[in-house]
């Protein structure tokens, strides 16, 4: 991590402070860290990477244009650390010609899954689960009601024409496991799987994921792909000034941007 331990009031008056705040709780995870487990060597790499785009003065530029587009600090600074985040593994390093073969793999393999487990009591294992998990907490909720007759605050009659908590609980009972295996068979995709009622966000696929680059490729490909998302155009000038200053190359050029996300 940086030397220089800059104090709030001593960033360029440009840097968000939105993004200020994010930077100054990075440094107390750390420094948690550093006080609980002193004898280990703790990452600053998300810390570093916030002290540059709040420093570096060609992301004046950034910072200044980004209300144009609706995008705020805090959004800009997520999608920064999203595009920054390639995982070098399976399915995420595949090429997508590799993808294709991987999501094959995938729907052949829930299809042979759920034909060796129709009718047995594996098909069941997600319900059993839920079940035993839930007559743990409705008996929990049971003793609760219960006890509160022994408060002297709680008028005994008036409290038995109370329902327990747990009459009023959802059942939220999982699918058989044959269902969900069908459910993965007849998907295209894994970005077709959201997360609460929200779609994913389509994978960037790298062509050469064992590139040495292939990091930097991810993000210029993501961080773009982010900005025609949410502004409809590909904001280039904006993604050349962000990905030189995340990995402190100054060189990177706005064709070789257009180059990795055309």
């Amino acid at each position: 991590m940086s030397d220089n331990p800059m104090k709030k009031n001593e960033f360029p008056g440009w840097a968000p402070k939105s993004v200020i705040s994010e930077w100054e709780e990075k440094l107390k995870e750390i420094d948690y860290w550093n006080r609980k487990f002193p004898m280990l060597e703790h990452e600053t790499d998300e810390a570093d990477l916030l002290y540059r785009i709040l420093t570096y003065s060609e992301m004046k530029k950034v910072w200044e244009r980004l209300p144009k587009y609706d995008i705020k600090p805090a959004l800009f600074s997520s999608m920064i650390r999203c595009s920054d985040s390639f995982l070098d593994m399976k399915p995420y390093n595949l090429t997508p010609k590799d993808y294709r073969e991987w999501i094959k793999e995938v729907r052949s393999t829930a299809l042979k899954l759920r034909e060796l487990i129709k009718h047995s009591e594996y098909d069941r294992i997600f319900q059993e689960r839920y079940i035993t998990k839930r007559q743990k907490c409705m008996i929990g909720s049971a003793i609760e009601h219960s006890m509160k007759v022994l408060s002297p605050d709680v008028d005994i009659e008036e409290h038995k024409k109370v329902k327990p908590p747990y009459e009023l609980w959802p059942d939220l009972m999982p699918t058989l496991l044959t269902d969900a295996l069908l459910e993965i068979a007849n998907l295209d995709s894994d970005t077709n799987i959201g997360f609460a009622g929200m779609k994913a966000r389509n994978t960037v696929k790298l062509d050469k994921p064992n590139h040495p680059n292939a990091k930097r490729s991810f993000f210029i490909k993501s961080l773009t792909q982010m900005m025609r998302e949410h502004t409809g155009k590909p904001l280039r000038e904006i993604v050349t000034i962000t990905t030189a200053t995340v990995f402190d190359n100054p060189s990177i050029t706005e064709r070789q941007i257009i180059r990795t996300a055309p």
